[in-house]
Formats: C-alpha cells, sequence, structure tokens
C-alpha cells in the first residue's frame, strides 16, 4: 500500500466515525417532511427494568379440560402475537410455574398505566356464542339454561381486523371442533349472540351457513373506524385463550431505576473505554493507536446494530453484555498485538513481515476463543430467561462485531500506519532480542526438542 493511498483509507475512516458519531446523538427535522430523524444511539428499545412499564401477572384458573400445559402455551404464543399486533414490539409474554398450577406473567415497557395493558389484551374473559332465532330472543344476560353452541376458549382461534368490500371488518378463525360446532349454529339459527362473561357483547344476524372455520363479522358502526374494529376483534380474542386468566398481580414499574443505571453504566463504560485507550497506547504505540481508533469504531457499530436489529431490546444484562464484548474486543488486540512482539524479537524479520505473520498466527487463538464464548451465548439467546437473552443477544452481537474490527478494521489501519513509518521500532513498541535473551530462548527450545527425542 503506497502512501497516498494509506492517507485516502485514513480519511474516509476518520470521516466514517465523526459522521457516525454525529448521527448517534443529534436529533433534527428532515427537510419537506413531516418527520424527524432522531440519532441512533436514543432509539435503542429499551427493556422493562431501564423503560418502565407494567408488569401483570395473570393465574391460569385450572378446568379439568384437555392438556392444560399445552393450551397455556397456545395462550402465551396468542398473547405475544396481540401485543406484537398492537405495536408493543418490545413486550414479554412469559409462562410461570406457581405450585401446581401455572401463571402468565405480561410484560409491557414503555406504558404508564396498569388498566392500559389491561385493555390492550381485553381483561381475560369467558366468551361464549348462543344461537337464536330473532335479534332479542336472548335477553342482556347469559340464562342459566341457555345452550352454549360455541366457547372461545374451546372454539375459537382468533379473531382480527381484516376488510371486506372496502370497509373494515372482524375476522374470526376456527380450530377444527369449533368449525364443526359453528357451522351447525349457523345453519339452525339466525342469530349469534356473542357473550363475554355472561353478558351479551354483541348481535350478529346470520347471512348463510358457515362451513369453512372462517367468518366475517360486519358493522357499520366500525366500517370506517379501524379503532373500533379493533377493540371488537380484542374483546373477541381475550376470550379466545385456550384457558381462563384471572388478573392477580398488576404493577406499574418506574424508570427511575433504568434512567440511574442507563447513566451509571455511561459513566462506567466512559471511564473503562477511555483507560483502555491509554494502556493500549502506552503498552503499544502505533499498535495501540491503531487499536484505539478500532474499538471506536467498534462502539459506534456496536451501538447502531442495538437500534436497528429488531430483536434487540436492552437491559441490565445487556448493558453488562456490551461492556463485556467491549473487553473482549481489546482482548483480540493484544493476542495479536503480543504476538507480532514475539515475531520480531525473535527473528531477523522487518516490520512489515512481522505484522503479517502475526496476524496471522495469533486468528486460530482468537476464532477458537470467541467460538466458544458464541456457542455459549446462543445457548443462552435460545434456554435462557427474559433477562438473561438480553445480555445473550448483546453479547453474541458484540463478539461477531468484535472478530470484524480486531481482524479487519486494527490490520486496515495498522497496513495504512506502514507507509508512513515501517521502520521505527520505538513508533510500533517494538525491539529485538538481546544477545543472551536469544540464547536463552534457543537454549529452551533445544532443550524441550532433546526430551522429545527429535533432535539428531
Amino acid at each position: 500500500m503506497n502512501l497516498k493511498k494509506s492517507i485516502v483509507i485514513l480519511t474516509v475512516v476518520a470521516v466514517f466515525i465523526i459522521l457516525m458519531a454525529v448521527f448517534a446523538l443529534v436529533s433534527f427535522p428532515i427537510a419537506d417532511t413531516v418527520y424527524d430523524y432522531h440519532g441512533y444511539a436514543t432509539t435503542i428499545k429499551l427493556g422493562l427494568d431501564l423503560s418502565g412499564g407494567v408488569s401483570a401477572v395473570f393465574d391460569v384458573q385450572p378446568d379439568g379440560y384437555g392438556d392444560l400445559e399445552t393450551r397455556v402455551d397456545g395462550t402465551v404464543t396468542s398473547l405475544q402475537d396481540m401485543l406484537v399486533s398492537e405495536g408493543y414490539t418490545e413486550a414479554v409474554v412469559t409462562k410461570t410455574r406457581r405450585g401446581d398450577n401455572f401463571a402468565i406473567r405480561v410484560e409491557v415497557p414503555d406504558v404508564n398505566n396498569a388498566d392500559d395493558v389491561l385493555d390492550l389484551i381485553g381483561r381475560p374473559a369467558k366468551l361464549q356464542f348462543v344461537g337464536a332465532t330473532s335479534a332479542g330472543e336472548v335477553g342482556s344476560a347469559l340464562p342459566a339454561d341457555a345452550v352454549v353452541a360455541v366457547e372461545g376458549g374451546r372454539h375459537l382461534s382468533s379473531a382480527f381486523v381484516t376488510m371486506q368490500n372496502g370497509d373494515f371488518a372482524v375476522g374470526l378463525e376456527f380450530n377444527e371442533e369449533g368449525t364443526k360446532a359453528f357451522a351447525d349454529l349457523t345453519s339452525n339459527y339466525s342469530y349469534v349472540h356473542i357473550y363475554i362473561n355472561g353478558e351479551l357483547f354483541s348481535n350478529v344476524q346470520v347471512q348463510s351457513e358457515i362451513s369453512d372455520g372462517r367468518a366475517i363479522i360486519t358493522s357499520e358502526s366500525w366500517a370506517e373506524d379501524y379503532n373500533a374494529a379493533s377493540e371488537f376483534a380484542t374483546q373477541l380474542q381475550a376470550g379466545a385463550f385456550g384457558v381462563t386468566l384471572s388478573a392477580g398481580e398488576v404493577r406499574n414499574i418506574s424508570p427511575s431505576l433504568g434512567d440511574d443505571a442507563v447513566r451509571v453504566a455511561i459513566i462506567a463504560g466512559a471511564i473503562g473505554v477511555g483507560l483502555i485507550f491509554i494502556f493500549m497506547a502506552v503498552m503499544y504505540r502505533g499498535l495501540g493507536l491503531a487499536a484505539d481508533i478500532a474499538l471506536v469504531v467498534y462502539i459506534l457499530l456496536l451501538v447502531w446494530f442495538c437500534s436497528v436489529l429488531p430483536w434487540v431490546q436492552l437491559t441490565l444484562p445487556g448493558i453488562a453484555g456490551l461492556l463485556l464484548s467491549i473487553g473482549m474486543a481489546v482482548d483480540a488486540n493484544i493476542i495479536i498485538f503480543e504476538r507480532i512482539r514475539d515475531e520480531y524479537r525473535h527473528s531477523s524479520k522487518p516490520i512489515p513481515s512481522a505484522i503479517k505473520t502475526g496476524f496471522k498466527r495469533s486468528f486460530a487463538a482468537i476464532l477458537d476463543g470467541n467460538v466458544t464464548t458464541l456457542i455459549g451465548a446462543v445457548v443462552l439467546w435460545i434456554i435462557g430467561s427474559a433477562s438473561i437473552v438480553g445480555f445473550a443477544v448483546t453479547l453474541f452481537i458484540g463478539i461477531i462485531l468484535s472478530m470484524f474490527t480486531a481482524l479487519v478494521v486494527t490490520r486496515l489501519l495498522i497496513k495504512c500506519l506502514l507507509p508512513i513509518n515501517s521502520t521505527s521500532e520505538r513508533f510500533y513498541g517494538l525491539r529485538r532480542a538481546k544477545e543472551g535473551e536469544h540464547k536463552e530462548e534457543q537454549s529452551f527450545i533445544r532443550t524441550e526438542a532433546v526430551k522429545g527425542g527429535d533432535v539428531k
């Protein structure tokens, strides 16, 4: 690489760092649009422990019907899908045990009112469909002797907003048993009365028999109102859970702990990174300078990936994963630089050749060390609890980026420094072994070889 090319690459790297740093923090309106740009560092999704929100625990009511645990798992999936469809992509729904019974925990960040969560999932309810020959045949309260043809938790798979002839409508999907039950209901009755918790929720007129397990409910009240149709579908979906739920512990979580944790983590991280910069520059000089620049690139890329990847949700353990991955990024550079020193100290190679050989011979050690950590991160990601997953995800991303910056970015920067200065041992922190040190090293190698029976 010639001097002109080196200067160009170093200039590009400098511009990249400046722009990434600016766009990480600065927010501004986008000209001629109604949108604003927000610094990507400020858009990282925060977990419940950092942003605050609502945590609700719903107790599962045993009913003696079918495999309870399987239906609980299905309910967890339904709740998660419902929350995501409403825009709460950071919400976490988990199953827990309470003695011999189950409970479902729902955690929704960035919600200030506990009632919002209950309203969002429609307050777990009992959904029942009753057939009638006229709109007013069944009263507002479900009669004790009413024949319930379809039950939400037993027969209804999902309820959702759809379009019908350009208007909003609510779609229903039934499972295999529900398909048959709903077909019998719509073939024998002209009206279907929908009850939630024993109270009349809606009257629906049957247009024809529905035998395929898919139904569309239309209404003038929500034909042009998505929110009204969505609320109706949510109420039905709340009664379609495979188990009966009752709201137990519901509480607001203050974001004050998260604000303190983020502030302390930023301060601790800044101090740690500053000390790393000083250590690398003092110990390895020119090589350390290249490592410091690569570490800046690494941190900017790490923050950017955390802001754009949809499955990253920063939690307190996630912050620990970020800081740990920064340390691992420096470890890789130290392995490389110590190998370069050994290559230069115990040979007559020029500095560029020692650097090339040092990178080549340290690759296997860096790869082995990072791959084993990656395996641990993947295992934690797959089987860990919600809080551990945050740590695993950030650690996984950090390890991948640390390998890239150590093996690619640092090497590129050092190659750019060589045309500027390729002969100064002082600049790169290198030195040849003294005569006594060299003989001692050769004697040690010869002794080990004799023990192995290789010297003739």
